[in-house]
């Protein structure tokens, strides 16, 4: 193997090793929502699972590693924070700062509200 193809495995393997690695247990919400980065272009994502120290989206573009964005989310409008792993259409990202516990539980509330199917499968 090559001394790029091994860093590029490593890379891989590390952010796999990330997403399993959480601070706070996550809560499923499969939430079509929209996802910013720093040029203020936008996309659609799906959230699949959040916590109020940060998020996983499913995307059709690739985000990369250390990018900012924001995050549209019922209640509380665009949430900063930085993808520490991206890998295979899926993000995962930490919230620069965290969500008080007042503000996720009605954002949680309201985004269980508007849960439905979304064409990514």
């Amino acid at each position: 193997m090559t001394k790029s193809a091994q860093i590029l495995t490593t890379d891989v393997d590390d952010d796999a090793k990330y997403a399993e690695q959480r601070r706070a247990p996550r809560d499923e919400v499969a939430l079509p929502t929209r996802m910013f980065v720093k040029d203020h272009q936008g996309s659609d994502v799906l959230l699949v699972n959040i916590s109020p120290l940060g998020f996983m989206v499913r995307e059709y573009g690739e985000t990369p590693k250390g990018s900012i964005v924001r995050l549209a989310l019922p209640r509380l409008g665009q949430v900063t924070a930085k993808v520490v792993w991206s890998l295979g259409g899926r993000v995962g990202a930490e919230f620069i700062k965290p969500i008080d516990h007042y503000a996720y539980t009605a954002m949680l509330n309201a985004a269980k509200q508007k849960r439905q199917r979304w064409p990514m499968g």
